[in-house]
C-alpha cells in the first residue's frame, strides 16, 4: 500500500502553494534586490563541480539508467552510480555557510537529466545559494504495469532522499546551511519533491547515510499533486504539523499531460493544510504542465517571499 500511495504522489502531476500566516507579521518585507533575491555573482564567480556520486543501487533486471543521456552507456550494467552536480557561490565559506537549492528534473522518471536543469541552478547560485541538480534512476516503459511503475517511482524518490542526506554530510565540504534547504522539482522532480516533503525518513527506504535526514526546510514544485487516484488509500501516508511546507503550482484546470484537476491540487492543499502544515495554492495558466521555477522568471514573486520565509533568509540579511 505505501509503494501505490508513493505511485500516486507522483503520478499524478502539478501544484499549489505553501505559505503561513503564522508570525507573518514579525517577517521583514521581502526586498525588491540583494543577495538571495536577484542576481550578484557572475558564473566565473562560482566554484563548479561536476557528476559528483553520491549514491549506488542495483540496476534493476539491467534496464535502468541514471539519464537519458547515459541510456546506451549504462545498459546491462548490475549497478548504477547517481551524480550530482554542484554551484558554490564565493558568499559560501566555512565561516558564511549558505542556504542550499536541490532541483530535480521531470521526464516521467523515464527520461531527462541534471543537465536539464543546470542553467537553473546557476541562477540560483549567482543569487547566492549553493545550488544542485541531481540524477536518479530511470526506467523505461514503466507505464506499462503497475508493478514497474511502483519500481521506477520508489527508486526515483529513494536516490532524491540519499542524494539531500549526502549533501548535508558534506555541509562542512560545499559549505552549507542544513537548516536552510529547499527542493525544487518540475512534473516527476515535482512529485519526488512534493513526496519528500511529507514522507521524508518515514517511507522505510535505504538510506547510504544513516546519521542524516533526508527532511527539508522547503519544498517548490510544478506538475504533480497528493490526489487523484481513487484507487489509492491516502491514509496510509501520514500528514503531520511538522512535515515540510510546500509552494505548489497547479494548472487552473486540468493538466494536460496528467489530467489531474484543479480540485486535485485543492485536496492536496487541504490534506496538508487540516494536518497543521502550511500550503498555499497558485494557479498556473489552463494549457499549461509546468511552469518555470527558475529565479527571476515569471513567478519569482512567489518563489523568493516563500524562500524568504521558509529558509529566514531575512535573518541572514539583517547579520
Amino acid at each position: 500500500m505505501m509503494v501505490r500511495i508513493i505511485l500516486l504522489l507522483l503520478f499524478t502531476t502539478i501544484l499549489s502553494a505553501c505559505t503561513s500566516d503564522e508570525n507573518l507579521e514579525s517577517i521583514p518585507q521581502v526586498p525588491e534586490d540583494g543577495i538571495y533575491i536577484t542576481e550578484q555573482f557572475d558564473e566565473a564567480d562560482l566554484s563548479l563541480l561536476f557528476d559528483v556520486p553520491f549514491s549506488t543501487r542495483d540496476n534493476y533486471n539491467g534496464i535502468q539508467y541514471t539519464a537519458a543521456n547515459r541510456k546506451e552507456l549504462e545498459a546491462g550494467l548490475e549497478e548504477l552510480t547517481m551524480h550530482l552536480d554542484l554551484a558554490i557561490p564565493p558568499n559560501a565559506t566555512a565561516t558564511t555557510p549558505q542556504p542550499l537549492i536541490v532541483y530535480i528534473h521531470g521526464g516521467g522518471f523515464t527520461s531527462g537529466s541534471k543537465e536539464d536543469t543546470y542553467d537553473k541552478i546557476l541562477g540560483y547560485a549567482k543569487a547566492g545559494y549553493v545550488a544542485t541538480t541531481i540524477n536518479y534512476r530511470l526506467t523505461p516503459d514503466n507505464q506499462s504495469s503497475n508493478a514497474l511503475r511502483n519500481l521506477a517511482v520508489t527508486n526515483a524518490v529513494e536516490d532524491a532522499m540519499n542524494a539531500i542526506r549526502f549533501l548535508k554530510s558534506k555541509a562542512s565540504v560545499y559549505h552549507i546551511d542544513v537548516t536552510r534547504i529547499a527542493v525544487i522539482g518540475s512534473s516527476a522532480g515535482g512529485g519526488i519533491a512534493l513526496t519528500n516533503a511529507v514522507g521524508a525518513d518515514e517511507l522505510g527506504f535505504q538510506s547510504d547515510y544513516s546519521d542524516q535526514s533526508a527532511k527539508v526546510q522547503a519544498t517548490i514544485s510544478t506538475g504533480a499533486t497528493l490526489t487523484g487516484d481513487s484507487l489509492v488509500d491516502k491514509s496510509a501516508l501520514a500528514f503531520d504539523s511538522y512535515d515540510c511546507p510546500a509552494l505548489l503550482f497547479h494548472n487552473s484546470a486540468e493538466d494536460p499531460v496528467t489530467g489531474a484537476t484543479w480540485q486535485n491540487a485543492l485536496d492536496t492543499k487541504k490534506l496538508m493544510d487540516d494536518a497543521g502544515n502550511t500550503c498555499t495554492l497558485v494557479a498556473q495558466p489552463s494549457d499549461t504542465h509546468t511552469v518555470s521555477l527558475a529565479l527571476d522568471g515569471k513567478y519569482w514573486n512567489s518563489i523568493k517571499s516563500f524562500l524568504w520565509q521558509h529558509l529566514r533568509l531575512y535573518e541572514l540579511r539583517l547579520e
